[in-house]
């Protein structure tokens, strides 16, 4: 990209998930003239590595039917929770009309996404979004660069930055929080990864929830769910460990398949339940977390980071047909779902009430109660 300002029908921001799905169904409806612009790599690990079997209609019309069959990833067999009881309870994926879902090759995931949207005719451009403007009817975006800053005006913004929603805190558009907690995890390489099951495992205890899938490649994803001002006690390796082998089911799994680098500090990521005060507005769009983010207990990220980017998508291309209300409807579809999200995280948590006294608890079940 050249030094000098260059123009763009629709800029996204962040090419995630959600960034490429709407860069995709964008040319699925014949619209051009759009850029992807991603802040870092792509290629850092990212928590979230399973995707339901209900997802696959979703893929099936960005076209990626085929570039995910052929990534090799792992079938789930269903799942096992220790909640609300002492004794696990399964559901086997068999009983679903679309199947376990799987256990993603997370980095192919993200990787096949952005191959289909640059095949799909949508330039890929490296810059971390610095600062947003309205110019005109439009944004002029100044972008940092390995070779130096860069400005692009353009005349849409989709903000699928994340969390953070870099383009939308220049408009201080207000995020509207319900909670936060911090998710400590790890990705282990395993000795036998075989010896452990293709099944998502959850398991409550005082002091939140942990978490384990194993993903492809011969590894595991371990986490743990608690309440941000706690954290700070399992953020070592050694009391990482020392909380997992203090569980019933988990721990016990993960042994199964011989951790290999154990050793290894957990990373921590705070993940909010929040959604912003609007989601779209004169000249942009929020899709995925930028917009809204619920509870990785939920586990509905990537799915929906896809159904935004083809629901944004479809409400570009109406408003670009001439209806006025593409905007308002597809708001008013992200702020359906986001209640109903949270209604269902309520009962959830409502649903474990073995220690009612224990403060990560006692606050979701207030929260529940409100």
């Amino acid at each position: 990209m050249s030094a000098s300002t260059e123009e763009v029908g629709i800029a996204i921001i962040g090419a995630g998930p959600a960034g490429c799905a709407t860069a995709i169904a964008l040319a699925r409806h014949g619209i051009g003239d759009v850029m992807l612009f991603e802040a870092g790599t792509g290629d850092a690990p990212r928590i979230g590595e399973t995707i339901p079997g209900a997802a696959m209609p979703l893929l099936s019309r960005l076209g990626l039917t085929d570039r995910f069959t052929a990534r090799g990833h792992l079938p789930s067999l269903g799942s096992t929770a220790v909640w609300g009881k002492a004794e696990p309870h399964h559901n086997d994926g068999f009983a679903n009309p679309f199947g376990g879902g799987w256990h993603l090759d997370r980095a192919g995931f993200d990787a096949d996404l952005r191959a289909q949207a640059l095949a799909a005719g949508v330039p890929l451009h490296a810059g971390r979004l610095r600062m947003m403007s309205a110019k005109g009817s439009g944004h002029r975006l100044r972008f940092e660069g390995a070779n130096g800053p860069f400005e692009v005006t353009a005349g849409l913004v989709v903000d699928a930055s994340g969390v953070r929603a870099a383009a939308l805190r220049s408009l201080k558009v207000a995020r509207n929080p319900v909670d936060a907690i911090a998710f400590h995890w790890s990705l282990l390489a395993l000795a036998e990864p075989e010896a452990l099951p293709a099944r998502t495992f959850l398991e409550a205890v005082p002091e939140g929830w942990w978490y384990a899938s194993r993903i492809p490649g011969g590894r595991v994803v371990v986490g743990f769910a608690t309440d941000p001002d706690a954290g700070a006690r399992f953020a070592d390796a050694a009391a990482f460990r020392a909380a997992l082998a203090e569980t019933r089911l988990i721990g016990t799994q993960i042994a199964r398949g011989r951790p290999l680098d154990a050793e290894a500090p957990p990373r921590i990521a705070i993940a909010p339940t929040a959604i912003l005060s609007a989601v779209a507005g004169p000249g942009w769009l929020a899709v995925g977390d930028a917009a809204a983010c619920l509870d990785p207990l939920l586990s509905q990220g990537l799915t929906r980071a896809l159904e935004d980017g083809i629901a944004a998508a479809d409400a570009i291309a109406g408003a670009q047909a001439g209806g006025a209300g593409a905007f308002n409807a597809y708001q008013d579809r992200v702020f359906a779902r986001f209640t109903a999200g949270v209604r269902l995280r309520a009962a959830f948590y409502a649903s474990e009430a073995r220690w009612p006294d224990a403060p990560f608890w006692r606050r979701r079940q207030v929260q529940a109660a409100a």
